[in-house]
């Protein structure tokens, strides 16, 4: 097959709205590729590696085919409940683990589990979603490797892997969670659109806009759509909202759609939520009706919440509701287990629906 015609149709996660399908060919699904053999260049072709990506995820296509082109034991895992990990992972020990953001979340409990079933891995991985300091910082202690990095990488479903950055034990506590990285040379390009005439700054975000190889080259019947999202010059708007430093890396602050009015970053509250309060399983900020940003929060085993501890936490950040606790099923997730933010602030203001 001609290597510029449509060889891949996979679907987006749809947290900002209606799924949509985005088309590849030969060309960017190899380009894809390639950001991610660099990730992988420390690690031994001998290593097996898990994984556990939504099977509709474009990551798992390219992911896969790598990873059998390197000739790496490849563990699929089906289900991400802790305990099913737990059992594998001792059975067959992994050198790297991919899987998504929350899930990688839900196995910090692994880290005491007592078959120590991420003893043996050199490297953590996570697809293209935000992941939490913490969770880095938890997963990283769990490994007795001398030297277990973690690669995170920023991107999205229409462009793969833009950005990426390691994070050894060394530096693991004083992680900048909003900090995503630099781009691959030669391979990614990054630039951010100031909004308001202002260069972008944290205080100023602008739109992040990225060049790649690997980025999609229609959405499947919605041709139109597609073309609102590019620039003539070839720029694609990732829906996001960030600045660079002066050393050149990228931090994310929020999505488009998520900001709230007075608050810089929810996702930096976030980080330092799930820093100050180990028990919290999840926590997700959403604006009510009139615009207050609202927590919303699940803990460990369901727990009720410690409100003096919260209280705590809370000390030196934005002004915030009071939060609303909620079993994590509860929440509307997508296939690849990012929560819906405007589904989820949209049911916080119809509580006669029975959430």
């Amino acid at each position: 097959m001609p290597q510029d015609l449509p060889a891949l149709i996979t679907h987006t996660s749809g947290t900002t709205g209606l799924p949509k399908l985005a088309v590849q060919t030969g060309h960017t699904i190899l380009a894809r590729c390639r950001p991610q053999s660099v990730l992988l260049a420390p690690v031994g072709r001998r290593e097996p590696i898990a994984v556990h990506v939504s099977f509709a995820h474009s990551r798992m296509i390219s992911g896969a085919a790598l990873f059998a082109l390197r000739g790496h034991p490849l563990i699929l895992l089906r289900d991400d409940a802790p305990e099913k990990a737990a059992e594998m992972f001792a059975r067959v020990p992994p050198g790297v683990i991919e899987a998504h953001p929350n899930t990688l979340l839900h196995w910090e409990v692994l880290a005491d589990h007592p078959a120590k079933p991420l003893a043996r891995v050199r490297c953590f991985s996570n697809t293209f979603d935000a992941i939490h300091p913490r969770t880095v910082a938890t997963l990283l202690a769990a490994s007795e490797q001398a030297v277990p990095f973690f690669a995170q990488t920023y991107g999205q479903s229409e462009t793969g892997a833009i950005a990426a950055r390691t994070h050894t034990r060394r530096h693991r506590f004083g992680a900048d969670g909003r900090c995503v990285g630099r781009t691959f040379p030669a391979m990614t390009d990054v630039r951010v659109v100031s909004r308001n005439g202002r260069p972008p700054s944290k205080d100023s975000p602008g739109f992040i806009e990225v060049r790649s190889g690997g980025r999609i080259v229609t959405y499947l019947g919605e041709q139109e759509r597609f073309d609102r999202q590019i620039s003539p010059d070839g720029w694609w708007r990732m829906g996001d909202l960030g600045y660079r430093t002066r050393w050149g890396c990228l931090h994310l602050l929020d999505r488009e759609v998520d900001e709230i009015p007075g608050i810089s970053s929810t996702l930096e509250i976030e980080d330092k939520l799930f820093t100050r309060l180990p028990e919290l399983l999840e926590v997700i900020i959403v604006p009510d009706e009139s615009g207050t940003p609202v927590p919303v929060v699940c803990t460990r085993d369901d727990q009720p919440l410690d409100r003096a501890r919260w209280s705590r936490a809370v000390a030196g950040l934005p002004a915030l509701a009071e939060p609303a606790q909620r079993r994590l099923d509860e929440l509307p997730q997508t296939a690849t287990t990012k929560i819906k933010r405007l589904e989820l602030a949209r049911l916080l203001t119809r509580p006669q629906d029975g959430y």
